[in-house]
C-alpha cells in the first residue's frame, strides 16, 4: 500500500463506535468520570480534579464502547 492510500483509510484515526454508529464526539455519548478517593475529597472541597478513569456510553444503545485511563484523555474531560 502507497503512503497516499494508508493517509486516505478512513479507518486510521477512527474514534471507537457502538453497535449503533455513536462515537465519543456525538451528542450522543455520556461521558461517565471516575475518581479516586482522594481526588473526590479534592471535589468536595471545591478544586478541580482530575478523573482517573472516563467510560463513553451511548444513550441510545446504552453500550459502553470505550473505557480509558489514559491521563491526557482523562485531563480532556475535567468537570
Amino acid at each position: 500500500m502507497s503512503q497516499a492510500q494508508a493517509a486516505a483509510d478512513p479507518d486510521d484515526d477512527a474514534l471507537p463506535t457502538c453497535k449503533c454508529g455513536t462515537d465519543s464526539e456525538s451528542k450522543f455519548c455520556v461521558k461517565d468520570r471516575e475518581y479516586s478517593f482522594l481526588r473526590t475529597l479534592y471535589l468536595l472541597w471545591g478544586g478541580t480534579s482530575v478523573p482517573t478513569k472516563v467510560s463513553f456510553r451511548c444513550v441510545k444503545c446504552g453500550e459502553t464502547f470505550e473505557v480509558t485511563t489514559s491521563p491526557a484523555v482523562c485531563r480532556r474531560y475535567i468537570k
